[in-house]
């Protein structure tokens, strides 16, 4: 026969304030990352010289401000509990480059490397579109983008056609995402999402991510490069 928890069953009630005390905890940070992440001012001593990352990596300004040309984000609220949240860079021409620049300083590339990881990045770039996506939901299981079962869908909308990602999960090490993306967090998870379109053919328009399921769905744009 099936039993039901007492109301007054100690055990019941403490696994509801656990809860209730987790999703204070996630409302917390949010608003930390939200008070952090707000823009320097031009007064800042760190304009023109670099800014810190969430690890304390030095990020170059001139780095940092051309991964957010390119990234665009949303929160999805239900009352003061987040569903989820995300951040997504289009990875177009000038974000290529700025990574590929980024990562021959960190890991001192010579001329030829730099040439060889350029060829590769123009050849996927004539192929296909490529989106980084740093992804957060406070219930792991709902995490699950790159899942064969996957609660969610991400969908690219540009010059009247619409395409679905092939999603995969991103294994590189939290620092060296920081690195090249620097507004990603440990909190996050990181996808990469990949449609079967040239960002050479669409990088001049403006590029609409969609990021839907169950628990909501949210739509961002990115701006065409001039």
């Amino acid at each position: 026969m099936t039993t039901f928890p007492s109301l007054r069953d100690p055990a019941h009630s403490m696994t509801k304030h656990a809860r209730a005390l987790k999703r204070l905890v996630f409302i917390a940070l949010l608003l930390t990352a939200s008070c952090t992440s707000s823009p320097r001012s031009s007064n800042d001593p760190l304009i023109g010289t670099g800014s810190e990352g969430p690890s304390g990596l030095k990020v170059p300004t001139s780095h940092q401000d051309v991964i957010e040309s390119g990234s665009a984000g949303n929160l999805d609220y239900a009352g003061l509990y987040n569903t989820f949240d995300f951040r997504a860079t289009l990875l177009n021409s000038r974000v290529r480059e700025a990574l590929i620049q980024r990562q021959g300083e960190s890991y001192q590339w010579d001329s030829s490397k730099l040439a060889t990881e350029r060829e590769r990045s123009t050849q996927e770039a004539s192929a296909e579109t490529v989106i980084f996506l740093s992804f957060f939901t406070p219930e792991r299981r709902n995490d699950n983008l790159a899942d064969t079962k996957s609660i969610w869908r991400a969908l690219l909308d540009v010059g009247g056609r619409r395409y679905e990602a092939k999603v995969k999960k991103d294994r590189r090490l939290v620092v060296e995402l920081q690195s090249l993306f620097p507004y990603h967090t440990r909190w996050n998870s990181p996808y990469i999402l990949t449609f079967p379109v040239s960002t050479m053919a669409i990088e001049s328009q403006v590029v609409q991510l969609t990021i839907t399921g169950p628990l909501g769905t949210q739509t961002v744009n990115f701006q065409p490069l001039p």
